[in-house]
């Protein structure tokens, strides 16, 4: 849009420009032309005037040599014709006009007793030569013509010096006008839309807090502030949604709390009661209620970010994991340190996720994890060899509560992944969960420079 703009406004400020300056070298051309034809058309009358006192054909041939020299002075050929057209003088036995149609006319309208008069502004493609021609006249009768057949270059130098010169003065008064007007003038107009696609892009990727300056023209002033009140009701509305989970959380937290303790009461009365389950049951609620609360603070701008060793982090927890998993976990760690500003939690919160998703669902097989820089990003990849899964089935995944049919029986929530993706996204990170056939591939991408 920028080049668009700058090409739209150079190309009418050249237009003014050619406005102000063609008339100048047309005048400048027209005025050459016309100075060059009447000094010519003045020495042509004084030729005619000596051929008119001429009474017999050879005093007019005795003008030869005075057209001679008008040739060797003026570069110009020279003709006196009698009436009829007959050539009865001329600058030079070599010399001649030979027939055209411009000659012709000329010639015509001289005998007819109209001198030419001046043609149209000479210019530096005009390879013709100016005719000009008046008639020789005695007691009101026209005894003939001279014709003076005059070259053109010196005003097609001059001409054209001068257009080089408007040219050029043109092409200087455009780049300066372009630079101190036109570029200025197009910033002017752009920035404001600049800064409302960089603060939509924003407020695409969750932050709400993203706003528009008021500047530019009207218009665009209307728009940007049409766009914060948008933005403002949208961090409004997932504010309110945010404390609205979160306060129902909390608010069946306490219950649910109240509701294990009854039961674990309960149960010390009645040794003979299997109370159990339902004690597993509140447990597997206060979970998803935490879970809830995480979830809900996905794309927050509150978090904290520092400079953290993911290696470091990584090995952490897979020492904590280990056991678990006996030799069934294999680990190829990169062997520099591996540092990336996120959130200090950000990765425990991914490998937990991931290693626990892939002991539940995947056990007694063996389990591949690997992390290694792949370009801007450090690439996180989970494998395990568990049930064959289909495509659709690892497009489902990470939905928030979404859980296979063969695994109503396992316990868990469905929130462990979708926790995992949306702190990555907060991070500028991603998660990809495809069929590995068999089992699952999780592939986690957290930026190497600083996240979102």
């Amino acid at each position: 849009m920028r080049r668009r703009l700058l090409v739209l406004t150079i190309a009418v400020i050249g237009v003014l420009l050619a406005a102000l300056l063609v008339p100048s070298v047309v005048s400048d051309a027209a005025a050459r032309t016309d100075d060059l034809h009447e000094r010519r058309l003045a020495a042509a009358t004084r030729l005619a005037a000596l051929a008119g006192d001429a009474s017999t054909e050879q005093q007019v041939r005795a003008l030869e040599p005075d057209l001679r020299r008008f040739h060797d002075v003026y570069d110009a050929d020279v003709l006196v014709l009698d009436a009829d057209g007959t050539v009865l003088a001329r600058s030079g036995t070599g010399s001649g006009t030979g027939s055209d149609a411009g000659v012709d006319a000329a010639v015509a309208a001289a005998l007819d007793g109209n001198p030419t008069t001046a043609p149209d502004p000479v210019w530096p493609w005009d390879t013709d030569p100016m005719v000009i021609a008046t008639p020789i006249g005695r007691d009101a009768q026209v005894l003939g013509a001279v014709v003076v057949v005059q070259p053109t270059d010196d005003v097609r130098r001059a001409v054209a010096w001068r257009l080089g010169v408007v040219v050029a003065l043109g092409l200087a008064a455009l780049a300066v006008v372009a630079l101190l007007v036109a570029l200025p003038l197009v910033g002017w107009i752009l920035r404001p839309v600049r800064d409302l696609e960089s603060s939509a892009r924003q407020l695409g990727e969750g932050d709400t807090s993203a706003r528009v300056p008021g500047a530019g023209p009207p218009e665009l002033r209307r728009l940007a502030a049409t766009f914060n009140t948008m933005a403002e009701s949208v961090e409004v509305s997932q504010r309110q949604q945010r404390d609205l989970v979160a306060d129902v959380s909390h608010q069946l937290a306490n219950p649910v709390t109240a509701l294990r303790l009854r039961l674990e009461a309960l149960a010390e009365e009645r040794a003979g009661d299997d109370l159990g389950a339902a004690i597993e049951e509140t447990d597997r609620i206060a979970r998803a209620l935490e879970g809830l609360i995480e979830v809900s603070s996905a794309g927050s701008r509150d978090r904290e970010r520092g400079e953290v060793d993911l290696v470091a982090q990584v090995r952490e927890r897979i020492g904590l994991w280990e056991p678990l998993f006996g030799d069934l976990l294999a680990v190829d760690l990169a062997p520099a340190p591996a540092s990336v500003v996120v959130e200090p939690d950000l990765a425990p919160v991914v490998v937990d996720a991931l290693l626990d998703n892939a002991l539940k669902y995947a056990p007694g097989v063996p389990v591949e994890l690997g992390l290694r820089a792949d370009g801007d990003d450090w690439l996180l990849v989970v494998r395990d060899h568990g049930p064959e899964l289909s495509d659709a089935e690892a497009d489902d995944l990470g939905r928030r509560f979404h859980r296979l049919p063969r695994h109503a029986a396992i316990e868990g929530t469905g929130l462990g992944l979708a926790i995992a993706a949306g702190r990555l996204r907060d991070a500028g990170g991603s998660l990809r969960l495809t069929a590995a056939g068999p089992g699952l591939r999780a592939e986690v991408r957290i930026p190497r420079g600083p996240g979102a």
